[in-house]
This record gives C-alpha cells, structure tokens and sequence, in this order.
C-alpha cells in the first residue's frame, strides 16, 4: 500500500509559519500574512482553528483520534513589513491534537482556518478598563485577554488587572507579564476576590472578564450594588465553550443564557454582554 503525504501549502485555510519554539499552557509566535484583521479590532476572544495532523487520504486510517481542529486564542499580533507576527495560545492538558501541536518545531508550518470569533468590544467612551482573570480556575484566560492591556493602553485609558491565583510562586511569575502601566490586584482566596471586585467595579467604566460561569450571577449582583445602571456590554465575559467548526453547524459549542435559552458561542461569542448570560 502506498501512503501518501502533503504539506499544509495543499489544504484549505492560511498557512503559517512557526516563530518560536511551542509548549502547552503558553503562547507561541505564527507569521501569517498581513492584513487579516484591521489595526482598530480587538483581538481578544478572537481565535483561528488549527488542524492538528499533517496527514491526508488512506494516512486516515491509521489514526482518527486528531482530525478535529482545535482552537487557539489571539494573544497579540506585531506587524511586520512582509507578515504580522501573531502570538496563539496553546492550552495545555492530555488532548490529542494539543500534543501533536506540542511536538511542532520553530520554521514548520501550520494550517489554520479563521480568526472566528466576536471578541471584547471596547466602547468609546471607556477611560478605566477592569480585567477579571480567574487563573485558579483555568489559567487560559490570563492569555486569551492579554492583548487588550495594550489597546486600552494606546487609547490613553487606564487598566486594572485583578487576578485570581492561590500560588505565591505562580503570582510571582505573572506579576511582570502585563504592561507597567496595569494595576495588578491579586487575591488569594475567595474572600479577597469578592473584596477586590465590590472595591473595583464601583469607577470602572466597563469590564473584560475570564470567569467560570459559577461567577456570572455573583458578578453581576456586585455590579447592580455599585452602579444605579448597567449600560449595554458595560461587562463583558468571554465563555468556556468548545469551538470546533467555526461556523456554528456542529451545535457543540452551545452554551446556556438567560431565560433558559441556549446560543452558539462559535459564531454569537465567544465573548457576551454578562445580562445575556444571567438574569
């Protein structure tokens, strides 16, 4: 039997070339080409799919266990004078196709289909941004908001960063990642969290938020006690979905809002308004 073998310039989507050595859990460097999102747009929440095998045709029937794409987060983008320089987070964890993305080697090439995604929307008027970073639930989410610091940062604004993280030694660690000019509040346990936020949410002008869904209710009674009125996307959260297709045929990324219904957070997300999500 004779297999054959292809490199990604032959599949469908944008071919990117890996920048920097890959490890689960942390970003790594793509150049892609130029121009596949404007200056002006957030990149936060947003997401390409990546496609986890290099294999095509009869190779098939050998292994089935990595055909899905998975999906990985913007962290940043550098333009360059022939490509932009992004930055994808890889998740970490025993999955398949994250370990076959693991094993790429700086200069190989990678094929991606995207960005997907409605990410974080900053509003016109927003001079005092707050992040809400529950690291202890899942670090992603420290990496999938990183980029909007600076484009909060270059409209003159101000930026709070208030992190969750139990582990001194992780804290430590994150401590000098965020630009200088963030605000980093930390706390420790769930009694600091709920301090820090009543103390921060009252003179935010709107807030990015990676929380579990176990804090949307909290959060948004903190918000309604602080403020007489919740503008449209004052709050904003980026939700824990799986994103497989892009394109919302699938059905698996379907997550709860309020009033007992039900969205598709591929094409509507995966970043909501938190009163669409909780009453």
């Amino acid at each position: 039997m004779i297999h054959t073998q292809t490199t990604t310039e032959h599949l469908p989507g944008l071919v990117g070339q890996i920048d920097s050595p890959v490890q689960p859990g942390l970003p790594f460097a793509l150049r892609l080409p130029c121009g596949l999102l404007s200056q002006r747009d957030i990149l936060a929440g947003r997401y390409f799919l990546a496609r986890c095998s290099n294999a095509i045709g009869v190779e098939r029937n050998r292994d089935w266990s990595i055909f899905l794409r998975r999906a990985l987060f913007v962290c940043d983008r550098q333009p360059q004078d022939q490509h932009d320089c992004w930055r994808l987070y890889l998740p970490s964890g025993p999955d398949p196709g994250v370990q076959w993305l693991a094993q790429r080697l700086p200069a190989e090439l990678l094929n991606l289909l995207g960005p997907f995604g409605n990410g974080f929307s900053l509003q016109p008027d927003t001079r005092n941004l707050l992040v809400l970073v529950d690291w202890a639930d899942d670090p992603a989410w420290f990496w999938q908001l990183f980029s909007v610091y600076e484009q909060m940062l270059d409209r003159g604004g101000r930026v709070t960063l208030l992190l969750r993280a139990t582990d001194e030694q992780v804290v430590a660690r994150l401590l000098p990642l965020p630009p200088l000019q963030v605000e980093i509040r930390t706390a420790a346990d769930e009694t600091a969290w709920q301090a820090q936020l009543a103390q921060t949410v009252g003179w935010a002008d709107q807030i990015c938020a990676g929380i579990p869904a176990r804090r949307y209710q909290q959060l948004l009674r903190t918000i309604q006690d602080a403020r007489f009125h919740i503008n449209e996307n004052f709050a904003q959260v980026l939700v824990r979905a799986d994103l497989l297709c892009g394109v919302g045929a699938c059905l698996v990324c379907t997550v709860p809002t309020a009033r007992g219904r039900v969205t598709r957070a591929c094409i509507h997300g995966p970043v909501f308004d938190l009163m669409t999500l909780v009453d």
